[in-house]
């Protein structure tokens, strides 16, 4: 709002101005004093202090900084950026942003950065890919051999068959054998 209007207005319409010195402590109080007074356009929130404007006591605004969303909150805030609500709804990212969202991970920038998952941590990784992998049975009619396999993707590998092909095939419920040879089912 205020780049807005100093692009509108221009620069020498905006002063920027101490109004007051004051203890730390006494911040919010001052803040909230002259957000009474002077009734400023341009801000936000008519609180002073961020959403935890309205909390007076130290403590409380202290104990409410690490507080967790409840879980009907997160659903309402997450549903008000899906779909044609996104940023990004129906754009691409240029090539040269790609480019520079992929560099800024790289070397000493990734959070990753010479350091090693603790051995507990690559088990929980492992069990939970584990968990996450759909068994599947195929039935090879050339062959009339049935095999079971841990995953979409281990299947795809071993029959040389595209995995998304065989995530296709469930995801339409065929029941028709896919290239005239294989049929695939869901291990419970």
């Amino acid at each position: 709002m205020i780049y807005k209007a100093i692009l509108k207005h221009g620069y020498s319409e905006f002063i920027i101005e101490i109004l007051e010195y004051c203890d730390s402590k006494d911040l919010i109080n001052r803040e909230q004093y002259y957000i009474d007074l002077l009734k400023p356009e341009y801000n936000i929130l008519k609180k002073a202090g961020s959403r935890l404007g309205s909390i007076q006591s130290e403590e409380t605004r202290a104990r409410m900084k690490g507080r967790k969303r409840s879980e009907e909150t997160r659903i309402k805030m997450s549903s008000s950026k899906a779909g044609e609500n996104h940023p990004m709804f129906g754009k691409l990212h240029s090539k040269k942003t790609l480019s520079k969202m992929s560099s800024s991970k790289l070397g000493d920038k990734n959070p990753m950065f010479m350091k090693k998952h603790s051995e507990e941590t690559l088990a929980k990784l492992v069990a939970a890919k584990k968990n996450k992998c759909q068994k599947i049975e195929v039935t090879d009619l050339t062959l009339n051999k049935t095999t079971i396999y841990d995953s979409i993707r281990e299947a795809g590998r071993a029959l040389d068959i595209n995995q998304a092909r065989i995530s296709v095939y469930f995801k339409n419920n065929q029941e028709s054998p896919y290239k005239g040879r294989y049929i695939f089912k869901k291990v419970q």
